[in-house]
């Protein structure tokens, strides 16, 4: 910005009248007014940083030596600045250096408490400890969920879904948190996840894969009754399977009965279940000499070792029909075919996708050590074999009415009818009239209408129904589903059960 007229007169001595020994003055090589009329030309900001200007001009070379002034001695060159910034530095760089230990501090302690005892230090936390898979399907409450407390509501159905999720990956689950303190809570969280890792391991042995590629568990609450603080729940079990070999196919079963014992904030005090992993676990469980989970690993033990034998005993039958296959047909002839698709056509009837389904017309034993031999008697009977009163006892096949009568006459029940080692007996022992079939055959030459009976720990226990043959891709039998009671179940695989010892009743027809 240019100076006022009046300023620039007073600097520039413009109307001061001037001497001959002012001009020769004035003609000196080092001018002054120069210097003095650039002062009030400043700006705010040359004003600012004038300290440098007189540095720059102090460091001009010139002719004279200048003349020493205070100001232009404490002005000094770019050094002393120079030190003033390194001296500024400092502490950021020292802040910086802090920081930066505090955060390798920080590393090396939360690798060290995410790295599992034994395992590598050098692998990242995130492999350690993978993210849990997601649930591959669904719990619901078919009826009486909404008169249970929100806490047991919620327990119930983590519960369930934990179960059927460890079973889809044929794993064991965690069930810990769900339980309350105390000894008996404990035994029993022992003992369900014991029962579900004993089944996934059985599954894991088999020839098909058994994984699950989705499930639907419904819940029907059947009794709640509360004693203090406790709440007691019975309900019934069922689900909606698809396996992973069946290629979505669905596989259902119900009926399974649960009670389930909570204290008030919803954790689980006690816990039963009629299905055969959970009963065939407690029952050797219950023979061991102390508790606790070094009985438990015993007991998996022992389940696990019996259930390898007899998965490779199938295996070795299958080999023996693979390598020759009408080697392995029976050899026994009847008078009368057995008509096949009636008797499976009866068991899709009969048997309950979401509850259970029971003929009116025949008894019921469901509630005297289950309804299995008398479902398949049923489908026999459909399927054109008649009753048997001829013989004595184990040599008759007949239901009348619900009285037992081993008496050659047409009334009462033979205990062969409905039970199981009883009509294993019968298919052995009977000649001549009714039911001509082979006992111990060749799984593997199974037929839909056949009988399979399961056994484990030296007893046979269970008695279904072939209802489809599944072949692999050779055209060769490798899976077989069925259909039972007790537990219904339709379109189950025959290798999902949890007993792995299983023996053929091949069914021919009958004699007149």
């Amino acid at each position: 910005m240019a100076n006022s007229p009046e300023s620039w007169k007073y600097h520039s001595g413009a109307g001061r009248q001037r001497t001959p020994r002012q001009m020769v003055q004035s003609a000196q090589p080092v001018r002054r007014a120069p210097a003095k009329r650039t002062a009030p030309r400043r700006s705010s900001l040359e004003t600012r940083y004038a300290p440098q200007v007189q540095k720059r001009q102090v460091r001009r070379p010139v002719t004279r030596q200048p003349t020493p002034r205070p100001v232009q001695q404490r002005a000094n060159p770019p050094r002393p600045v120079r030190r003033r910034r390194r001296s500024s530095l400092r502490p950021w760089a020292l802040a910086a250096l802090v920081s930066c230990l505090i955060l390798g501090f920080t590393w090396v302690w939360s690798v060290g408490q995410t790295v599992p005892a034994g395992a590598d230090a050098s692998t990242p936390a995130s492999q350690a400890e993978p993210a849990p898979a997601p649930s591959v399907g669904e719990c619901v409450f078919r009826s009486g969920g909404d008169e249970l407390p929100r806490e047991v509501q919620d327990t119930l159905t983590e519960w369930f879904v934990r179960c059927y999720d460890a079973a889809a990956r044929l794993e064991a689950p965690e069930l810990d948190d769900l339980y309350g303190p105390g000894a008996a809570a404990q035994e029993a969280c022992l003992l369900d996840e014991a029962s579900v890792d004993f089944i996934s391991r059985v599954r894991a042995m088999q020839p098909v894969d058994l994984t699950m590629t989705g499930f639907t568990i419904g819940l029907t609450v059947e009794e709640t009754s509360w004693e203090g603080e406790t709440i007691t729940v019975s309900l019934q079990e069922d689900d909606q399977i698809q396996f992973s070999f069946l290629n979505g196919r669905t596989s259902s079963s119900c009926g399974i009965e649960n009670t389930f014992t909570f204290s008030a904030d919803g954790k689980i005090l006690a816990h039963e279940k009629t299905e055969d992993g959970f009963n065939l676990v407690r029952d050797v469980y219950s023979r061991q000499s102390s508790g606790g989970e070094s009985a438990i690993q015993s007991t998996l033990s022992q389940l696990m070792s019996a259930a390898k034998a007899d998965v490779d005993k199938l295996a070795s039958q299958r080999q023996q029909y693979l390598a020759d296959p009408s080697g392995q047909s029976s050899l026994q002839t009847c008078d009368m075919d057995y008509d096949r698709q009636a008797a499976v056509a009866y068991a899709r009837q009969w048997v309950g996708l979401t509850a259970m389904t029971r003929n009116p017309k025949w008894g019921i034993y469901d509630d005297y050590g289950g309804n299995c031999n008398n479902f398949t008697s049923q489908c026999l009977y459909a399927g054109g074999i008649p009753m048997d009163i001829y013989g004595y006892d184990t040599q008759q096949w007949k239901w009348y009415s619900d009285v037992p009568n081993s008496y050659s006459e047409a009334r009462g029940r033979s205990s062969s009818w409905s039970g199981v080692d009883e009509f294993y007996t019968y298919v052995n022992e009977n000649s001549g009239y009714g039911l001509v079939a082979e006992a111990d055959g060749n799984l593997y030459t199974a037929q839909p209408g056949d009988v399979l009976q399961y056994g484990a720990d030296g007893e046979w226990k269970h008695s279904v129904l072939v209802t489809e043959v599944i072949n692999d891709a050779n055209g060769q039998p490798v899976e077989f589903l069925i259909a039972s009671n007790t537990t219904d179940r339709i379109d189950w695989p025959m290798s999902a059960y949890a007993y792995a010892d299983v023996r053929l009743i091949h069914v021919l027809g009958y004699n007149n």
